[in-house]
């Protein structure tokens, strides 16, 4: 139903007078007779009748006008909501990260956004990267962080800032290893790896590869703390984000191992639907996102690298 239509009717009921209803919201008499005459073609029905010099409603005209009030309460409530929402003073927000961003590096970042939007409510989802993908595909994510590349072209992704990975070793197994290991004697280990769909398995498999390191016997955990748990039982080797072997290594429970030629560093992603208007709450977020991307040291280190002099 055309609002303007309606509220031109409700100037005529309430005035009993075309010529009073046109005054009253400034407009031609003619404009205010096409109007109800086109909103009684809309709906049907008679809406109005001329009596005795007068313009009174009929009987489902005097319905109309019933709940035209709270159509207009309706509206209102509306768009009081969404000007709340332009200026977030409420919203919702649904971001995913993968598992390595959601337990490393999204907390943080939701934290911030709730310091600066306290009425915004936020749910967090960890998952891995093929899982996100199919997610954001569903329409159930306003945005995401992830590790790997996703596929599908209905899908925008745009690098974020950078995230250092590692080979680590359990320590009581290769303490005081020396120098980089050759490619041959990685080969011949047991690698402890992501389950599949991982951003993680997916770029350390494609980074090893290159390196010349064929992984024959592999075991799949799923989650980064299992990986580490069992890499520091002594289970194998695992190729992983810094983020999540930080502290293990602080402890002394992991140590390190070199690759000549391994390259280390990998893009995480900002990724959302392409056709998908964002949310004055997700653009708010994304501007966060992109603001501690470029507060990244590693990112700051590239960008000064870049510069010319």
């Amino acid at each position: 139903m055309n609002l303007h239509l309606l509220r031109t009717f409700v100037a005529v009921a309430e005035h009993g007078s075309f010529t009073r209803a046109a005054e009253v919201i400034h407009v031609s008499q003619p404009a205010v007779s096409r109007a109800v005459r086109e909103l009684e073609e809309q709906l049907g029905l008679p809406l109005v009748e001329r009596f005795a010099g007068q313009v009174r409603c009929t009987e489902a005209g005097a319905a109309l006008l019933r709940h035209a009030g709270a159509i207009f309460a309706l509206e209102r409530t509306a768009e009081s909501d969404l000007r709340a929402r332009r200026g977030l003073k409420q919203g919702r927000l649904m971001v995913a990260g993968s598992r390595t961003i959601a337990t490393y590096l999204l907390p943080p970042l939701v934290a911030r956004f709730l310091d600066a939007h306290p009425h915004v409510s936020v749910r967090m989802v960890s998952d891995n990267s093929h899982s996100i993908e199919q997610r954001l595909l569903a329409y159930e994510l306003d945005m995401a962080l992830v590790e790997a590349p996703l596929h599908d072209p209905r899908i925008e992704l745009l690098e974020w800032r950078d995230d250092q990975m590692a080979i680590v070793a359990s320590a009581s197994r290769f303490q005081g290893t020396r120098g980089p290991l050759s490619a041959e004697r990685f080969s011949a280990m047991r690698w402890i790896m992501r389950e599949t769909g991982s951003g993680t398995r997916e770029i350390a498999i494609s980074r090893l590869r290159e390196a010349g390191v064929e992984i024959s016997d592999m075991l799949e955990v799923d989650g980064n703390a299992a990986v580490v748990a069992s890499v520091a039982a002594g289970l194998g080797v695992t190729m992983i984000s810094l983020e999540a072997a930080r502290d293990p290594l602080a402890l002394g429970r992991l140590v390190k191992l070199e690759l000549a030629g391994l390259r280390t560093v990998r893009p995480l992603y900002r990724a959302r639907m392409r056709e998908r208007p964002m949310s004055p709450a997700a653009l708010a977020f994304d501007r966060l996102v992109q603001e501690t991307g470029r507060e990244d040291p590693a990112v700051a280190g590239i960008q000064a690298a870049a510069a010319p002099t």
